[in-house]
């Protein structure tokens, strides 16, 4: 890559060299450039080494950036920093000493769902005694997990909390009342703590919480990382809560130590404290504002130069944002922060607009209008019968745009617009309006994978499964075109449902007389109905019998407690529903699929991280889910491509720049949003922070707002529209405008709001692209990614080289796929594997006395904790591979292993170039053979389950010669040898990774990623077929 070029404060603060820094980097001044060329002059000077190095973020995608901009400029090879969240860097800290604080090192992380899953599943035993309600305790979960939450990122332990409520007075009746409500939450929160330690599962909030306790109930710990690192570097510190400001103190200043200032580490932390967004999950602004108190000696380096924004934008930005002064850096550092635009633009004297709006409708219907305008079509009008009469290519995508080009002179693509609302709700109208008007568009934040149509029918399969009263998702089944129902056809059975007072499913059940579930012999088939034959045609009838069919064998599925993921690849394969998706090649298809086949893999993983559940309890982790608005985001392959309106929520936005911006629905109570108050609010006494103590929760709430409306306007390249109506829904009375408009535009809009505004009949007179099919529920169409490969992995060019059609089923249309025997004991004896070898190497490391030497009865104590019980035909076949398995292990412990060996590295992930393309894995095992010269001499290990590989396939074989190419050109060591260990066996193979052999295995890479670029897929049909997951849907299949 090219250098950089530096402006002469972004200069300073990279070659800062001796001492603390605070940088404060105004938006789109750069800052992500400024912390990865710090870190790699800090690498080149030799300041540090590359692993001296700790930079902290805020997100995975930050920490992702900065890793893939260091990468680039170092050369293969080199010792890397650590760059990584604050929970990803506690969590590997625990799971490698945890354990000196009675943690176990394998623990299972819990989402927001999975705690309450886990809560709800222990409520009884946290001891609540007058707070827990008598009837459903949903929502006082909610409160409490809420509550412990708030604690844990006011680094306030349990401990610390029943000290509190067994000194509070409790004389009074309202004394009395609060005094039992602190010691029964206080003694939840303990007993809550233990449970989770107790059954090897933390939360995110426990990360950091239990670091800082790792750290100071065990000092040498904690000054074998402060040794580690001579520098640290924190990112977006405005938006860390106050336990991670702890965190970081403790690894700079140490525990109840005074502070030697040269045996320290150099603490940088860039941030802005007006783009401070985060206080709903904790972040503490004062972390910020009181840095100087903290580190008086600390330099202090102010970017205002922006690269992003025109002037006009960034003026009105910063009128908006003093009135939050006088708790800003700027007043309270006496600095200028006023930001000078350095992006050259043409003139155009529009930068900064606003529009009001008769009422919502109108309102979206003009945002509709001017994307029109700025992308070109606005001159396009047409009747309501000339939009509907549109044709479509060969992808579904509207001709009508392609045909366009002539007449349109468009400065702006769709992609470069953005929508932003104060939240998600608010994007409704703006959605139904891009529909109706044929806009592409493309939704981001939380409204993810969970609300995809194609998901929403797998989700109503799996509700009906577990109720078969719930109407709402039998209606969404039967709406599905797989079962050929007209909407007059089920609308007739819903009236004959209610006439007979059944639900929907029992009505069909008596029709067709059957018993879902039913240990009886049930023809689902024949039909002897007169109603129905008279409302339903005969593909309906078929339809609907394959329906009951599938929900039957499914209901005796989980009888026989077959893994939900079998469950799922039934019901996609069998009623053909992953087979409409495969009609037709188009993006949009291939979409659908890649959300379905994500969808799986989130249910393996539930699988994988609770193999003792069973569909009720998934079903309520996902309605939880769903309900917090816990949504995985869709599949992202292609989306960054596509040229489609941003539709997102100003906290989503954070970290992106779009050239047009739309802030939407500025009115008074949507934005600003009103403060809502804790359920179960943190006594006064026990949070942290009081830099804004001073100012009344309704104040600190506007300026948390003020900020947030700083950070949607500055997302603003070259427009910022500011957009409300006069009314919303169906109230009466005219809405405020939100003060924020009177501030950013510098004077009054109440003129604005009051006149009466006439919108020429606009709802009829409107451009219309209509892009959809009719009736097609569409929140995103995307580019045709089909051939494009970004990450490349050796299990894809394996599956390339044995069949290219399979690899274009599972890793092109990623069809997905039900767990295997294979696969289950597989991972069951991998995991085994390094848990042992875990043992062995903290045992090598002076731990003994602490760790021993890991015994026989260690490895099979290992194996029955790794055991995975999904993904197996029967309990009979499972136990016997279980038993086998035990068998294996035994063998393994007395042929294969030896004391001597010297795990180096376990389960070490890697990612490499090759070509423009990264190669990634995961090497099971890396040995030290020896150490010459600083240099490490290593020998490579990968386990096998199943049958041993033949002396010729070993020969062939391209896997360890790309792992040894890994281990010397990106981690720096020296390859000496390389094994399979056939682990069913007990034998063990010796590999050639010569240098020939890596650079054919190289080249090999190549020529597979040239072909699938090429989308070269022609099947290799062979008697492999029989055992192949997608062999019922390949027509070339050799069965």
């Amino acid at each position: 890559m090219g250098q950089i070029r530096l402006n002469e404060n972004q200069k300073k603060a990279v070659e800062y060299k001796d001492g603390d820094l605070l940088i404060i980097a105004g938006a789109g001044t750069g800052k992500t450039a400024v912390i990865t060329q710090r870190i790699l002059h800090i690498i080149k000077n030799e300041w540090a080494k590359p692993s001296e190095i700790l930079a902290l973020t805020f997100t995975e995608k930050a920490a992702e950036e900065m890793q893939i901009r260091v990468d680039q400029e170092m050369e293969y090879g080199y010792d890397e920093p650590v760059i990584s969240t604050f929970h990803s860097f506690c969590d590997r800290i625990l799971r490698e000493d945890g354990y000196n604080i009675g943690i176990d090192g394998d623990y299972s992380l819990m989402s927001a769902a999975q705690s309450y899953i886990f809560t709800r599943r222990h409520i009884y035993d946290l001891g609540f005694k007058t707070l827990l309600p008598k009837g459903n305790p949903t929502k006082f979960i909610n409160d409490f997990l809420d509550h412990i939450s708030k604690l844990q990122n006011e680094d306030v332990s349990p401990e610390e909390y029943i000290e509190y409520a067994k000194q509070l007075p409790h004389n009074t009746d309202v004394e009395k009342e609060e005094y039992v409500k602190s010691n029964e939450l206080a003694q939840a929160y303990k007993k809550y703590a233990d449970l989770k330690i107790e059954n090897s599962r933390l939360d995110f909030g426990d990360l950091i919480l239990l670091t800082i306790k790792l750290f100071r109930e065990k000092k040498s710990i904690l000054e074998k990382y402060r040794k580690r690192f001579k520098y640290i570097l924190v990112d977006e510190f405005q938006d860390t809560n106050y336990t991670q400001n702890v965190l970081v103190n403790i690894l700079k200043k140490g525990v109840g130590e005074k502070e030697d200032k040269n045996s320290t580490p150099c603490l940088t932390v860039v941030g802005d404290d007006d783009q401070s967004i985060y206080k709903f999950r904790g972040a503490a602004i004062s972390n910020i504002l009181q840095f100087k108190e903290e580190y008086p000696d600390a330099q202090e380096i102010v970017l205002t130069e922006n690269y992003r924004s025109r002037q006009e934008i960034l003026d009105a930005s910063h009128t908006l944002i003093k009135h939050n002064d006088p708790n800003r850096l700027e007043v309270t550092e006496g600095i200028n922060k006023k930001l000078v635009a350095k992006a050259a633009f043409a003139e155009d004297s529009n930068a900064v607009n606003l529009m009001v709006s008769h009422n919502e409708n109108y309102e979206a219907e003009r945002v509709a209008e001017e994307i029109l305008k700025l992308t070109g079509y606005s001159e396009l009008r047409g009747s309501i019968e000339d939009r509907s009469s549109q044709t479509f290519d060969e992808k579904g995508q509207s001709t009508l745009l392609d045909s366009l080009d002539g007449t349109k002179e468009a400065k702006y693509k769709f992609s470069d617009i953005a929508i932003l609302v104060r939240a998600n709700t608010h994007a409704d109208g703006f959605i139904q309006t891009l529909r109706n008007k044929g806009i592409r568009y493309k939704l981001g934040g939380a409204r993810g994978l969970y609300f995809r149509p194609e998901i929403k029918n797998i989700i109503s399969f799996l509700r009906v499964l577990v109720d078969y009263k719930d109407e709402v998702s039998m209606f969404g089944l039967l709406t599905m075109k797989t079962w050929n129902l007209t909407p007059r056809e089920y609308m007739e059975l819903i009236m004959l449902a209610k006439e007979e007072k059944m639900s929907m499913l029992e009505f069909l059940e008596s029709e067709w007389k059957v018993k879902i579930g039913s240990d009886e012999k049930q023809d689902f088939k024949n039909i002897d109905s007169n109603i129905i034959d008279k409302v339903l045609s005969p593909e309906a009838i078929a339809g609907v019998s394959s329906l009951l069919l599938l929900l039957d064998v499914s209901a005796k599925k989980i009888k026989e407690q077959k893994s939900l993921v079998d469950i799922l690849y039934d019901f996609v394969m069998e009623s053909g529903y992953i087979n409409e998706f495969l009609e037709e090649d188009t993006s949009e298809n291939l979409f659908a699929i890649g959300n379905i086949n994500k969808f799986f893999e989130l249910v393996k993983n539930y699988e994988k991280d609770n193999p003792d559940s069973n569909i009720y309890e998934y079903v309520e982790f996902l309605n939880y889910s769903i309900q917090t608005g816990e949504s995985p985001l869709v599949d992202q392959i292609g989306m960054e491509e596509l040229d489609a309106v941003n539709i997102l929520t100003v906290h989503s936005a954070k970290g992106l720049e779009f050239p047009v911006v739309f802030l939407v629905n500025l009115v008074s109570d949507r934005f600003p949003s009103r403060s809502r108050k804790d359920a179960l609010p943190i006594p006064d006494t026990l949070v942290k922070e009081t830099i804004l103590r001073d100012i009344s929760e309704a104040e600190s709430n506007l300026q948390e707002e003020r900020r947030l409306f700083y950070v949607g306007a500055t997302r603003a390249k070259e427009r910022v529209y500011f957009t409300a109506a006069q009314y919303y829904g169906e109230a009466k009375r005219r809405k405020k405008p939100s003060i924020f408009l009177q501030e950013v535009l510098d004077r009054s809009v109440d003129e604005d709001f009051t006149t009466k505004i006439e919108e020429d009949d606009m709802m009829d007179d409107v451009t219309s692209l209509r892009n959809m099919k009719k009736g097609q529920e569409q929140d995103v169409l995307i580019e045709d990614s089909k051939n494009l490969v970004k990450r490349f992995s050796y299990s894809q060019l394996n599956t390339y080289e044995g069949c290219p059609r399979k690899y274009e089923y599972a890793y092109v249309i990623r069809i997905p796929t039900r767990g295997t025997p294979a696969t289950a004991f597989g991972s069951s004896v991998h995991n085994t594997l390094d848990d042992f070898y875990s043992l062995l190497k903290k045992s090598k490391e002076g731990l003994g006395g602490i760790v021993d030497t890991p015994t026989k009865e260690d490895l099979l104590s290992f194996y029955e904790k790794n055991w995975i019980s999904k993904g197996y035909d029967s309990r009979e076949q499972e136990n016997a591979r279980k038993r086998e398995g035990e068998e294996i292990m035994e063998r393994y412990y007395d042929k294969v292993f030896s004391e001597d060996e010297n795990p180096f590295l376990l389960e070490e992930s890697f990612a490499i170039h090759l070509g423009e393309v990264v190669f990634s894995g995961k090497i099971d095992r890396i040995d030290l053979v020896q150490e010459q010269d600083g240099i490490k001499e290593v020998c490579i290990v990968d386990y096998k389950t199943g049958a041993d590989k033949t002396d010729a396939d070993i020969k062939k074989d391209l896997q360890l010669p790309l792992y040894a190419l890994v281990a010397e050109e990106k981690l720096g060591l020296k390859v000496v040898g390389a094994k399979y260990v056939f682990v069913e066996s007990g034998n063990v193979a010796e590999v050639d990774v010569s240098q020939a052999k890596r650079e054919l295995a190289k080249e090999s890479v190549l020529d597979v990623l040239e072909k699938i670029q090429k989308g070269e897929f022609t099947a290799t049909p062979s008697f492999g077929c029989r055992f192949c997951d997608f062999n019922t849907i390949c027509q070339y299949a050799d069965l």
